[in-house]
This record gives structure tokens, C-alpha cells and sequence, in this order.
């Protein structure tokens, strides 16, 4: 058994160094592309290109037009009606995030044979009674924790692919590396855009910026990108800017109006062009933080009344207004780093993750887009096979995802768990799929992309995971 382990500093540092980007994000709800912060808008105007090459050079859209002195003839809104009218039957792909690894092996229980003995021997404080676990038809070895009950539910009605023991080849366990991985889908430590945001720059539409929502405070690093406009917003009239470090949105935009003078450096001179537009673009946003929900189409089912449920019921009534969403964050409640005291807390979570995922796709179908919809929930990495001393689990490899839509191929992708093979190094589950290829899945079978075009550097031979 692995030793006492009260908390995780490496997850406190990974969220410390999340908050500190968010610090310095000029406008965290209207991520700025990285051509911009490399050229700048006025220095790309002052060499006397046009309005259409200044947007096909790589500015989003909201920068870009507020940059030259308005939005022209139409709200963007209205802009981004017309991108979901133009892209009505386009393929969407929402991810949704369970922090801090969540333990598969406790969300998929061995029930029987090898690896039940195996689970039985090195996990006496936390095990679950394979008399508890939910059956997994076809599947006499496995069952669902207890109260997962709702991921049962789609299991059963064919609208689950469950991919066990995913990871990324010698994994190092780490929060900060490991969420890096997944969220920019290379193993490159120093990559600076997301694999969503790089889809954006090879499929997407530059005069939507709603192509690319992260349902939260602050910017998704899935979704940075390094021409395609994307926002940040809690709910459907969220339209505003927002800082972890601001009590009061409107004086730091008054603060920033008020800047003048000129820059002694080229470097200021940038920040000081993404402060002034910043103002511009929240001014254009204005009309946006007028919509009310109740403008906006009703929720035709009940979802937990959770963080989880309502970023799910927010996204899904953004998606029935029509505004050319292709790609969607969310971030599920609570915290899956369950060092401590897992009993008390993981049952719950995944209740609750089961539930809002039932909610969420019988809300799609209502609204007729639960075939156009994939989900993908991931976790940076999974738990150990052995259990600690504190009643809990430690960072292992080979964690589960899950994809949620009745296109994706239903069932088991791999074996799970082979507990009789563990890594003889250090006694970790081996990978047995590299999420890269399942990025390229999708991309390719879902999205209709190159996953050479999004995945850099990338060899390997996407997983199979579209049904029709």
C-alpha cells in the first residue's frame, strides 16, 4: 500500500499556475489569439491592408472589427445566427473535464475472475463489494460503481463508449504535464494552443465567435487558438468581461479607455493595442449581455441541480439558439483527486456525472441534435491499483473516458482492466490506447479533419469510434 497522503501540492500548483494565466488574459472571456499579441492590430492596419485581409491574417473577428471602428450592419449576434443557419447540420463536439483524475477502476469494478482477485488484494480499504456493482451486459466481469446509475443508463441504451486504460505512453502523473498533454494533444511541454483551438484554425469560421464556448470563468486551454475567435461564458447571457483579480468589471474598462501616451517598447505597445481593444470589443458586446434566458429556447428536461447539470443545461440551450457552436468546454463539479477519503466522495460525483449526462442527451434529442452531439469526458490520468493509508487512491496511468451519442460505437474499446499484467516498474495499469488516436477518431470520423492537420507530429492510427 502507498503512504498517508493528505492532499496533492501538484494539483494545487497546476490550479495556481491556471489562475495566473487568467491574470494576465487582457479580456479572459474573449481569449485573444496569439497573432494578434505577435503583430498587433495597428501595426498590421499602418502597413495599409484592408478590413478582409486584416480578418484573413488571423485576428478574430471581434478584435478585428472593433479594431477598425465598428461592426458594420449587423450585431454579432446576428453574425452568429447567420454562421449556425449557414452550418446547420455541422458535426459538434463537447468535452467535459473530470479534475484531477478520476479513479476508473472504481467507476468500472472487476466483479469476478483474475482481476477481482487482484482488486480484492489491493484495494481492502476501498473496494467495492462486487455484489454492489451494476451489471455491464455483455460484460459478466465488470459492473458500474453502485450510483452511477445514469452512465449505466446510456450504457444499456447503446449510447456509451467506455475506453478504458487511456493514457499517453510513460506517463509522469503529474497534473500540470498531464492536463497540458490532453488539452493541446501533443506531448510537446511547450505547446501554446489547444487541439480544439487548432481545429478552429483549420475548420472553423473567423467571423463567429461563438464557434468556440468555454462554459466557465476564463479561457479553456483547449480552446486557444491562434487565429480563431472563441469566449468564455457561464451562462447564455453571460456576454461580459470578467477577471479573477477584478472586483469591478466596469472600472478596470474605464481604466483601460483612459490609457494614452506612447509606448516606449514594441512589447507595451502591443499590451497597451489588446487594453484599447478590449474596451472596444466590450462595448460591441454590449447588446449580447442584454439576452435573458427567457429569450432563449426552455429547457424541456430537468437537470441535478449541480454545477455539472447546469453547464450541461446551459450549453445545451445555447446550441438550440442556432449561433454555429462547433466546439464546447465544460467542467464538471467537484474535484476527482481523491487522495483522501475516496468513499465519501466519489460515489457522489459520479451520481451526479451519470445524471446530468442522462439529462443532457434526452435535452439534445428533444431539440433534435443528439446525433449532430459527441460528449467526450476525460480526466487527465487515472489512480493506482493500490489504495492508500488514507483512504483514498494516488495519481496511476491508464485512465477511463467515456463518449456519449448515439453515433459512437457502443461498448467496451479495450480490455479492462487487465490487472493480472501491471507495469512490473511501478505497478500501474498499462496504457492500452493513446488518447491522440482517439483525438484523431474524432477529428476525422466526427469532425471530417486531417487529424494531421490539428495533431502535430502525429503517427499513430485513430480509433475506430463512429458507428454511422
Amino acid at each position: 500500500m502507498t503512504a498517508s497522503h493528505h492532499g496533492c501540492d501538484d494539483h494545487r500548483r497546476t490550479l495556481l499556475s491556471r489562475r495566473r494565466a487568467l491574470r494576465h488574459a487582457a479580456a479572459p472571456a474573449v481569449p485573444v489569439p496569439h497573432d494578434l499579441l505577435e503583430g498587433g492590430a495597428a501595426s498590421f492596419l499602418a502597413e495599409g491592408r484592408s478590413r478582409r485581409e486584416f480578418l484573413q491574417g488571423g485576428v478574430g473577428a471581434f478584435l478585428a472589427l472593433s479594431a477598425v471602428g465598428g461592426l458594420g450592419p449587423r450585431t454579432l449576434l446576428e453574425q452568429a445566427a447567420a454562421a449556425g443557419a449557414e452550418a446547420a447540420d455541422a458535426p459538434i463536439l463537447v468535452t467535459l473535464y473530470l479534475d484531477g483524475g478520476n479513479d476508473g477502476l472504481n467507476t468500472l469494478i472487476p466483479v469476478a475472475g483474475q482481476d477481482r482477485s487482484v482488486y480484492d488484494a489491493r484495494r481492502r480499504r476501498i473496494g467495492i463489494p462486487a455484489e454492489r456493482a451494476l451489471p455491464l451486459p455483455g460484460h459478466a466481469a465488470l459492473g458500474w460503481h453502485p450510483q452511477a446509475v445514469g452512465l449505466r443508463t446510456l450504457f444499456d441504451s447503446g449510447q456509451l463508449a467506455v475506453l478504458p486504460a487511456i493514457d499517453y505512453p510513460n506517463p509522469d502523473f503529474s497534473h500540470f504535464h498531464s492536463s497540458h498533454f490532453w488539452r493541446t494533444g501533443t506531448l510537446d511541454e511547450h505547446a501554446a494552443d489547444g487541439w480544439l483551438g487548432r481545429y478552429l484554425d483549420v475548420a472553423g469560421d473567423v467571423s463567429n465567435p461563438l464557434q468556440g464556448v468555454a462554459v466557465q470563468f476564463g479561457t479553456d486551454e483547449l480552446l486557444l487558438s491562434r487565429r480563431a475567435p472563441t469566449c468564455a461564458l457561464v451562462a447564455p447571457g453571460d456576454f461580459r468581461f470578467w477577471s479573477p483579480v477584478v472586483w469591478d468589471p466596469d472600472a478596470m474598462m474605464r481604466t483601460f479607455a483612459s490609457l494614452g501616451g506612447e509606448p516606449r517598447t514594441p512589447a507595451l505597445g502591443r499590451a497597451v493595442a489588446v487594453a484599447r481593444q478590449t474596451v472596444q470589443v466590450r462595448s460591441a458586446l454590449a447588446p449580447l449581455s442584454a439576452v435573458k434566458d427567457e429569450n432563449l429556447p426552455p429547457t424541456p428536461v430537468a437537470y441535478p441541480d449541480t454545477d455539472t447539470g447546469k453547464g450541461l443545461r446551459n450549453l445545451a440551450r445555447m446550441l438550440g439558439a442556432g449561433l454555429g457552436i462547433r466546439v464546447a468546454t465544460v467542467r464538471a463539479a467537484g474535484g476527482y483527486d481523491t487522495h483522501d477519503d475516496q468513499p465519501a466522495q466519489h460515489g457522489a460525483q459520479l451520481a451526479d456525472l451519470g445524471d446530468s449526462l442522462v439529462a443532457w442527451q434526452a435535452d439534445l434529442a428533444a431539440r433534435g441534435l443528439d446525433r449532430r452531439v459527441v460528449t467526450m469526458v476525460w480526466s487527465e490520468f487515472g489512480r493506482r491499483v493500490d489504495d492508500n493509508d488514507s483512504n483514498g487512491t494516488d495519481h496511476g496511468a491508464g485512465g477511463l473516458m467515456l463518449l456519449v451519442s448515439p453515433r459512437v460505437r457502443a461498448g467496451l474499446h479495450a480490455d479492462a482492466w487487465d490487472l493480472s499484467r501491471l507495469d512490473r516498474t511501478d505497478g500501474n495499469i498499462r496504457v492500452a490506447i493513446d488518447f491522440r488516436d482517439v483525438y484523431a477518431g474524432l477529428l476525422e470520423q466526427h469532425l471530417g479533419t486531417e487529424a494531421g492537420r490539428v495533431l502535430p507530429g502525429y503517427r499513430g492510427t485513430p480509433t475506430r469510434l463512429m458507428a454511422a
